[in-house]
């Protein structure tokens, strides 16, 4: 299981030599959030030099997003916006990433292994995807209650579980004073833009790692602003209102007699220095 991870600032993090075999050119990672039970890992990955991969098959859900530079996947070229996803022991074209580029990286239910040149497992699900985000469409995102809406880019999404990846977008002057949480963890890497909650000022860099049933909100966008979101089910949104002294409160959309609903008590979170002190807002 992951840690609770909030808020973190990347740039407060040290570079290691980056995790991915059989490459050849040069990589470095950022580990925001790794479970050394299975492997599982969100990554910030930096390219000194070009870096490329023959194909093969991967070990572990794996999804690229370019943040900066280009990346090249079996001959598709993706800037900034660019993303591929490919299901574990699916085999996977070539791919290339130029020097300078910054691109996230994230490996789900396994670890960096992979083999250069394989077959499709067996048991292996679903096909590889590539979008350019750009020629998407931002789509308005449901709400409950009298809120401003969020905008939606949708990446990738599991239909069997759920689990999904998008981009989401809130404009300047976006609000929400309750208190949510959810029956999945969610993940949020901020691409650009600001805002302030109850966990912390969020703005380029930022990234979190939230584990289920963990209370946050106190939203205010006080730019546009911009993340690359991930949960690993349907995201469902249980509100709190009226919290008193830490915990508790009113559950105005979820049932507080249904353990499988509570919010759980959170421990203090990972945070980073440039994050600063956390008031506990939120608990």
């Amino acid at each position: 299981m992951r840690a609770h991870v909030e808020l973190i600032h990347e740039d407060d993090y040290i570079w290691h030599v980056g995790e991915l075999p059989y490459g050849e050119g040069k990589v470095r990672e950022r580990r925001l959030s790794v479970d050394e039970e299975d492997g599982s890992s969100s990554l910030s990955l930096d390219f000194p030099a070009d870096w490329g991969r023959g194909g093969g098959v991967p070990h572990a859900n794996t999804e690229f997003y370019v943040v900066s530079g280009s990346l090249s996947y079996g001959g598709t070229e993706l800037g900034a916006g660019g993303y591929v996803q490919v299901p574990r022991g699916v085999p996977m074209d070539w791919i290339k990433v130029r020097e300078g580029s910054r691109v996230l990286h994230w490996r789900e239910y396994g670890d960096c292994g992979f083999d250069p040149g394989a077959r499709r497992w067996a048991d292996a699900v679903g096909e590889v995807t590539v979008v350019d985000a750009n020629r998407m469409e931002w789509t308005e995102a449901p709400s409950v209650g009298p809120l401003t809406p969020l905008y939606i880019k949708l990446l990738h999404r599991d239909p069997k579980t759920g689990f999904y990846t998008r981009l989401i977008r809130a404009k300047k002057g976006w609000t929400d004073h309750r208190l949510a949480h959810h029956p999945c963890y969610e993940e949020f890497y901020t691409l650009g833009g600001k805002m302030a909650y109850n966990f912390g000022d969020i703005d380029d860099g930022t990234y979190c790692f939230r584990p289920a049933g963990v209370k946050h909100g106190h939203f205010i966008a006080e730019t546009d602003i911009d993340w690359i979101i991930r949960s690993d089910g349907e995201l469902i949104n249980w509100y709190t209102t009226e919290e008193w002294v830490k915990w508790g409160g009113h559950a105005e959309n979820y049932d507080d007699h249904n353990h499988d609903h509570l919010p759980v008590i959170s421990t203090l979170p990972v945070r980073s220095r440039s994050r600063g002190e956390w008031s506990g807002d939120g608990m």
